[in-house]
């Protein structure tokens, strides 16, 4: 199949546009994983890990860089559009055409479902502290327009979008490393004073492990933009490790503040245990700037979840397997509109289902959504360590450390570590995730399969 088919079917001939720097690129990787993990997880870690919360975020983060690793590698490999949809189709052709297109579908669907299933509810998140803010306007009001508000942002363009979530990932990380540093220096040894610094032994510390891990989910944000990103085998790579490192450190620092700031039982209870150590630490203004920042943070979280997960269902449509018209590129801002709006609207469906107080369904979407990233994030580790053995003629920009043989052992021990964060899933959870997986296997073999238009590199490149 020729790329003039593939554009003609898709957009008369409309491309992506590489508007994207490195600074916008780092600024939407660090806007997509700061909103999950500082302002929702933080109070039922805490409970769990006790004390020891910043080794939680430490371990969670540590498995996330070194999975990080793999996916720069592929990027720089194979700087494409959809990321993990792309990288796992020529990481597995050389096994079989079938695994391939299985796997690369298998990873766009799961990110495409869980992030914007996850939309909705950091929209709601979002509404709550702007409530803060104006308490006349209820949640229930300001989520929606919330969620329409970012889907339109993106229909403008991936320039627009991308200096707006840059100027927001500025603010967002300044005000949380202010708040974290002034809170680890109100009380240096917090966690050290406890009479018990790991009240729920290891076992609880691997539990946090696993619900920070929400927080780390979005490690694959800004490769998904890789045909609208410029210089992409340099700055995707660079982009990706130097977002999540910058967030692994804060997470680490705002995880030891807050215990130093606030008892470990009263944030286990709070419903805003971050504001609640700020509060501590800094009564006068405190409030204000935490508003601010998860404002922005959960703002900045969102266009994450839905750049991502549109740009996963363009990758799979316009090779068709999944319906064409979501592989549609408008003339005019260069986006995938089709499959922006259709993951928008999900985003609001979700977004209204937690207005009326079905949030306990939207927080087990979302610890679905943590076993479907995980279970990704082992699957590339995989997709390296086979692509090493399989295609060892290739030589990426960016090279995994630590090789024996051509083999990543880090990759190794990064794969088993993510599968064992799975094991400390709710069981619910679970069985959705397992579940998604079923259903996307019946998708491929009773749709997909037989219609699939196979673009290897040259027409991806061209």
């Amino acid at each position: 199949m020729s790329v003039q088919k593939v554009h003609a079917d898709g957009a008369q001939g409309a491309k992506l546009s590489r508007g994207l720097g490195f600074i916008d690129l780092w600024s939407v990787g660090v806007g997509a994983l700061i909103g999950g993990g500082i302002f929702t997880v933080i109070g039922p870690a805490a409970a769990q890990a006790g004390p020891a919360l910043f080794v939680a975020f430490l371990i969670a983060g540590v498995v996330a860089l070194l999975s990080s690793l793999s996916y720069a590698e592929m990027a720089s490999l194979w700087p494409y559009e959809g990321a993990s949809y792309a990288y796992s189709k020529f990481a597995f052709l050389p096994i079989s055409k079938d695994l391939a297109q299985w796997m690369a579908l298998l990873c766009s669907m799961l990110y495409f479902l869980s992030f914007a299933f996850a939309a909705g509810a950091v929209n709601m998140g979002f509404a709550g502290y702007f409530q803060y803010l104006f308490p006349s306007l209820t949640p229930q009001f300001v989520a929606p327009i919330v969620s329409v508000l970012i889907t339109l942002l993106l229909l403008a363009g991936i320039k627009t979008t991308g200096k707006v979530n840059t100027i927001f990932s500025i603010i967002q990380v300044a005000a949380l490393f202010v708040i974290s540093i002034i809170a680890m220096f109100s009380n240096p040894s917090g966690p050290f004073t406890y009479p018990e610094f790991l009240p729920n032994g290891w076992t609880g510390v691997f539990a946090a492990t696993a619900l920070i891990a929400f927080g780390q989910m979005q490690v694959e944000a800004v490769l998904t933009l890789g045909e609208e990103a410029k210089n992409p085998r340099r700055n995707l790579p660079l982009a990706q490790i130097s977002a999540l490192a910058t967030v692994v450190v804060l997470y680490i620092c705002t995880g030891y503040g807050v215990v130093s700031a606030a008892d470990i039982k009263a944030l286990s209870e709070s419903s805003a245990p971050l504001s609640l150590a700020v509060e501590k630490v800094l009564p006068v203004g405190g409030a204000m700037l935490i508003s601010i920042a998860a404002l922005t943070a959960t703002g900045t979280s969102t266009v994450g979840c839905l750049l991502g997960s549109s740009r996963m269902l363009f990758a799979a449509a316009r090779e068709k397997a999944i319906p064409a018209i979501f592989g549609k590129v408008n003339e005019k801002t260069k986006v995938p509109a089709n499959a922006i709006i259709f993951t928008g609207v999900i985003a609001l469906a979700t977004t209204l289902m937690s207005s009326f107080g079905l949030g306990q369904a939207i927080s087990i979407a979302v610890g679905a959504a943590v076993f479907s990233n995980w279970l990704m994030m082992a699957l590339m580790n995989i997709a390296l360590i086979i692509t090493r053995i399989k295609q060892p003629h290739l030589r990426a920009s960016f090279r995994y450390p630590l090789n024996i043989k051509n083999i990543p052992v880090l990759a190794i021990i990064a794969t088993v570590a993510a599968m064992a964060i799975l094991a400390y899933i709710e069981p619910i959870p679970l069985l959705i995730g397992i579940s998604w997986v079923i259903v996307i296997t019946i998708w491929y073999f009773a749709y997909s399969r037989k219609r699939w238009e196979f673009l290897d590199e040259s027409e991806l490149e061209d």
